[in-house]
C-alpha cells in the first residue's frame, strides 16, 4: 500500500486514545470511521473531538471554518465489519489485553481489504505476539501514540518481525502528512524507545523519593525546570554533544555506580498501592488531594493540561512541522 492509495481511515476504539487519534486523521483531511462496542461511547467521542477542535481554533492552530468539515468526515459504527471493510489504513486502539488484540486482528484481517495496512497502538505488547493469527503479516505495524494523541507530536512507528519496508515507509509518510513527528523503531523490543527511557528515569526518581532525598513536589519542580525545560527543545544525545563527550563520560563514570539498578518494581509504588492509594483517582498518591476530585474537577484538570500542551505545541513544534 502506497501513501497515495490511502483514502479512508478506520480507528477501532473510541476511548482515551482512540478519539484523539481519529481527530489527528480528521485534521489531516481523511475521512475516519470510528468503531466501538457501544453508541454512547461513540457519541461521547464525537463530543470530545468537537470540543478539542474548538480549542485548537481558539489557539490559532486551525481556522474555525475547518471544524465542521472535520466533524463531517467523522462517521461512527458499532459494526466491526462495516468499520474496516473499506478502510485503507486501520488503527487498533483497544485495551492492552493480548487475547483481545489477537482475536481482534484475526477478525480485522477477515473483513479488511487484503492490501490495507493494519496498525496497533499497543504500548507494552508486541506485534510478534499480537499478530500470530494474521496470515498476511507484512502489512502489520505498530503506531504508538502518546496521550493526549491529538496534542503530543511524536508517534513511534515500530517494525514487527514481519513488517515490510513498504508498510514502514507508507506509515511513516502518512503520519508526517498529519504533521506528527514519526520516529522509526527498527527493532521491536518491549517498551520500544520512549517508554524504556521513561522507565529508566522514573526508577531513579522513585529511588530518590524513597531515600528521602527530596519531596515529591521538589523532585517534580527540579525535573520540570531543568531536564524538562531543556528536552522540550533539544534531545538527550544533542545535549551530550553540546556539553562534550568527555564531560559526559566522566559524569557517567562517577554516577553510574551509585544510580539505582534494581530489577524489581520500586518500593515507593508498592507502599502506596498496598495502602489503596491510586493517585488522583483515589484522592491520594505522591500528592494528597484534600477532597476527592469530581468528574467536573478531573475534566477541568485535563482541560488545563491540554491548554498548556497546546501553547507548547504552537510555540515549539507547529511551525517546524509545517503548519
Amino acid at each position: 500500500m502506497k501513501l497515495e492509495e490511502i483514502h479512508r481511515i478506520s480507528v477501532l476504539g473510541a476511548g482515551l486514545m482512540g478519539h484523539g487519534i481519529a481527530q489527528s486523521y480528521l485534521m489531516g483531511g481523511y475521512p475516519v470511521m470510528l468503531y466501538d462496542v457501544g453508541q454512547p461511547i461513540l457519541d461521547r467521542a464525537r463530543g470530545y473531538v468537537g470540543q478539542n477542535l474548538e480549542v485548537f481554533s481558539e489557539f490559532g492552530l486551525i481556522d474555525k471554518t475547518e471544524i465542521e468539515p472535520c466533524l463531517d468526515r467523522l462517521t461512527t459504527t458499532t459494526d466491526l465489519q462495516a468499520a474496516v471493510e473499506r478502510a485503507d489504513f486501520v488503527v487498533e486502539a483497544a485495551p492492552e489485553d493480548l487475547a483481545l488484540k489477537q482475536e481482534l486482528f484475526r477478525q480485522i484481517e477477515s473483513f479488511s481489504n487484503e492490501n490495507a495496512i493494519l496498525a496497533s497502538n499497543t504500548s507494552s505488547l508486541t506485534l510478534a505476539d499480537i499478530g500470530v493469527r494474521v496470515k498476511k503479516r507484512d502489512r502489520l505495524v505498530t503506531t504508538h501514540w502518546f496521550n493526549p494523541p491529538h496534542l503530543v507530536p511524536t508517534v513511534e512507528v515500530v517494525r514487527s518481525p514481519w513488517t515490510s519496508d513498504e508498510t514502514m515507509d507508507t506509515t511513516y509518510a502518512l503520519l508526517a502528512k498529519l504533521k506528527k513527528m514519526p520516529v522509526r523503531i527498527n527493532k521491536e523490543i518491549p517498551g520500544f524507545v520512549v517508554n524504556r527511557i521513561q522507565m529508566a528515569m522514573i526508577r531513579e526518581v522513585l529511588s530518590i523519593y524513597d531515600q528521602g532525598v527530596a519531596s515529591a513536589e521538589d523532585i517534580d519542580k527540579a525535573v520540570k525546570g531543568s531536564i524538562g525545560f531543556r528536552l522540550a527543545s533539544i534531545g538527550p544525545l544533542l545535549t551530550v554533544d553540546l556539553a562534550g563527550i568527555n564531560l559526559w563520560l566522566r559524569v557517567c563514570e562517577n554516577l553510574f555506580p551509585v544510580i539505582d539498578s534494581s530489577m524489581a518494581a520500586p518500593e515507593a509504588l508498592r507502599k502506596l498501592a498496598a495502602q489503596g492509594f491510586d493517585g488522583v483517582k483515589s484522592g491520594k498518591g505522591f500528592y494528597d488531594y484534600s477532597v476527592a476530585l469530581s468528574q467536573g474537577s478531573l475534566d477541568e484538570t485535563v482541560q488545563r493540561r491540554d491548554r498548556e500542551f497546546l501553547q507548547r505545541l504552537k510555540n515549539l513544534y507547529w511551525q517546524d512541522l509545517g503548519r
